[in-house]
């Protein structure tokens, strides 16, 4: 794929696109060394002087060490010698640009393909030019040129509709690749970053409908289709979208994410709890499912009969991904902390570097009185984040519950200098200093670290 596509995926969407491409120069395996020496075979040079030669040829040596300003004296030379050389053109042109002097670059480059109509590699050169200075209308035109040789070049002009904000004609472009090449996670990828940026609803709407049109037996389309009208609350189209969904499969789990929404609008509190758990058991992605889940508990604040249907459905249907396991936790959190600890662990499993989660379940273990599971845990995050002052904070109170009070003292000493404007967590490391000192027999420590911790608190 294209070099310029890594620049303007890091520029319009950061790294979540950050896919490495590979240019199409460097899929051809040929340097810029071999692709000049090529043009001027193609050239069929004849009588040239030795002398235009030797600057020709030494300004290819020039550029390959990167000096770009000695290989353009050349060049020069080589185009008093040779005014309308193809070759000195294209070379002028590439040297011109990494030196970026971008007008002359493009006007080279122009005269080089006034001589090779259509030629890609002249063309691949411009289209930097253009997005390098950012003239993404001239960009378009050209990425359409190259699109003869790779059909993928409509993924970069996408790109570059999209920063121009012109997301109609960046569909578009996704849109005729998809109907040549088939659907791709990237394109779909893009196509929601777009659907996120526009305030035009009705570019996302129309695609979905003519996704369902074209794929009547998928319950995905009825699914996003039914997700992009509940954001946007209409919920009687959504409801009519499930009503399509049951009238294609009568028994389709997914339809109910629709219908348990009517319910809880129209207060049927038992039939909303039912379809909440039937439609977990359908073929949610994790944006919907965190949803429902979201929406099943907040009824259960306001109902909290329906407490133990709602842990039973997430002990079931939902122990298996992280970020679920985090809102069950959040969820036991006070109610039932071993579950909370259960759901924190396999949260954790699922991301193992997820400094949040961690934090979470070593403050859970100190509560439930596991302090060794609190060191083990704290101590191998230090690894990582050796100047987060709560991971010494931790090991401090847990060093001090199994009455190891010299390490105690020693973690609480090291986290305090990594302690910056939080007067809560300094407060508690007074507080833990102070408990650990009066046990080592240090009066006066003890009494010292305890007035710190009075002082703080009467400010709190």
């Amino acid at each position: 794929m294209k070099k310029i596509q890594l620049h303007i995926l890091l520029i319009s969407f950061g790294i979540f696109f950050g896919t490495s491409f590979v240019s199409i120069a460097q899929e051809k395996q040929q340097d810029s060394l071999a692709i000049a020496k090529q043009e001027v075979n193609q050239d069929n040079l004849g009588n040239v002087t030795d002398k235009f030669q030797e600057y020709f040829f030494r300004a290819l040596a020039q550029r390959g060490i990167e000096n770009y300003e000695k290989a353009v004296k050349a060049l020069l030379q080589c185009e008093e010698l040779k005014p309308n050389n193809t070759a000195v053109f294209y070379e002028l042109g590439k040297n011109y640009k990494d030196l970026e002097e971008y007008t002359k670059a493009e006007n080279y480059l122009y005269k080089a393909l006034d001589e090779k109509q259509g030629n890609q590699d002249i063309l691949t050169e411009l289209y930097d030019v253009y997005y390098l200075t950012q003239n993404y209308t001239e960009a378009i035109k050209i990425a359409k040129q190259l699109s003869k040789f790779n059909i993928d070049y409509y993924e970069d002009i996408a790109n570059l509709y999209v920063i121009k904000q012109q997301y109609p004609q960046a569909l578009e472009a996704l849109d005729y690749v998809d109907a040549r090449e088939g659907k791709s996670e990237y394109r779909d990828a893009l196509r929601a970053k777009i659907f996120s940026e526009t305030e035009d609803a009705s570019l996302e709407e129309n695609y979905l409908q003519e996704e369902l049109a074209k794929y009547p037996n998928d319950t995905d389309s009825y699914l996003s289709l039914m997700y992009f009208y509940a954001k946007q609350n209409q919920l009687e189209k959504t409801y009519q979208v499930a009503e399509q969904l049951l009238g294609v499969y009568p028994n389709a789990q997914e339809a109910h994410y629709a219908l348990y929404k009517k319910y809880l609008a129209n207060y049927e509190d038992d039939k909303a709890v039912n379809s909440m758990k039937t439609v977990l058991k359908g073929n949610l992605n994790e944006t919907m499912k965190k949803e429902v889940v979201k929406d099943f508990m907040q009824l259960v604040k306001e109902k909290p009969k329906y407490e133990q249907a709602l842990m039973q459905t997430l002990d079931n249907e939902l122990g298996q991904d992280g970020e679920t396991n985090k809102q069950m936790a959040s969820f036991y959190l006070g109610k039932d902390n071993k579950k909370a600890i259960l759901n924190l662990q396999a949260a954790l499993k699922e991301n193992p570097t997820d400094f949040a989660t961690a934090k979470d379940l070593m403050l859970l273990y100190v509560e439930e009185k596991m302090p060794s599971k609190a060191i083990l845990l704290a101590e191998e995050f230090m690894a990582t984040y050796p100047s987060q002052p709560i991971l010494y904070l931790v090991t401090g109170v847990a060093n001090n519950t199994l009455e190891n009070f010299n390490e105690a003292e020693e973690n609480l000493l090291m986290g305090l200098d990594y302690l910056i404007d939080n007067p809560k967590m300094e407060s508690d490391f007074y507080q833990q200093l102070s408990i650990a000192y009066q046990a080592l027999g240090n009066d006066k420590e003890a009494k010292r670290f305890q007035q710190k911790f009075e002082n703080i608190q009467k400010t709190l």
